[in-house]
């Protein structure tokens, strides 16, 4: 089936990200320790601590959690599926979050790359996997797919494309903002938080490229 040119961008971003993903992972696998600029950054971390900056990572990395994601996904998909009438939406946002907290987990226990050592820890202590971010992914997806899958619409192409941008810019400082916090607070190396921003950009343009397919089907339901 072919796949019209306006959706193409996103299932061949989807397709580069998870490559990139897998490239890094395997990287990461191979060399079983921390990767030259993992030791750079987290070294630079380490020289320039604040007690301020410490206490807002912390709180940011656990009020938007993945415990945070996987329920307002669900509460995000649930207020969808109420208005739509119908599954693809809610279920492109469900499958995005949820789909790349799972993934995340699986390839920890794949790759099982030991975090930074429990004295550098800020916000531990943790013990588990440290590859791929699961705050990164799961953030990353949730952010990104809600974007893209709430300004979808084939009534909304002369307004949509400036709100999609200002929406995605945000995601993006959000999730960027996730994997430095991770970083600062020696939680994850550069790398986990790396792995995990290019997992869930894989997951949110994924499902944002078949709810398009499924908008660019059937017309839009009316309110």
């Amino acid at each position: 089936m072919q796949i019209p040119p306006q959706r193409r961008p996103r299932i061949v971003g989807a397709v580069a990200a998870a490559s990139a993903f897998v490239v890094v992972a395997i990287a990461v696998a191979i060399v079983a320790r921390p990767l030259h600029d993992d030791r750079t950054v987290i070294r630079f971390m380490r020289r320039r601590p604040s007690d301020w900056l410490i206490d807002l990572a912390s709180g940011y990395s656990t009020v938007a959690g993945p415990v945070t994601v996987i329920v307002v996904a669900f509460v995000g998909a649930l207020a969808l599926a109420v208005r739509d009438r119908t599954i693809g939406r809610p279920i492109a946002v469900l499958g995005a979050a949820w789909g790349a907290v799972a993934v995340a987990e699986i390839a920890k226990r794949i790759v099982d790359r030991p975090r930074p050592p429990l004295g550098w820890q800020l916000d531990g202590p943790a013990t588990t996997p440290a590859f791929p971010s699961t705050h990164v992914a799961g953030l990353t997806a949730l952010l990104l797919v809600a974007a893209l899958v709430t300004t979808t619409g084939k009534n909304r192409i002369g307004g949509r494309s400036r709100i999609r941008m200002v929406l995605v810019a945000a995601a993006a400082c959000a999730a960027l903002g996730m994997g430095a916090a991770r970083v600062y607070l020696c939680m994850n190396w550069a790398s986990d938080a790396v792995g995990g921003l290019l997992l869930g950009v894989a997951a949110a343009l994924c499902a944002a490229w078949s709810v398009g397919r499924m908008v660019h089907r059937a017309p839009e339901p009316t309110v």
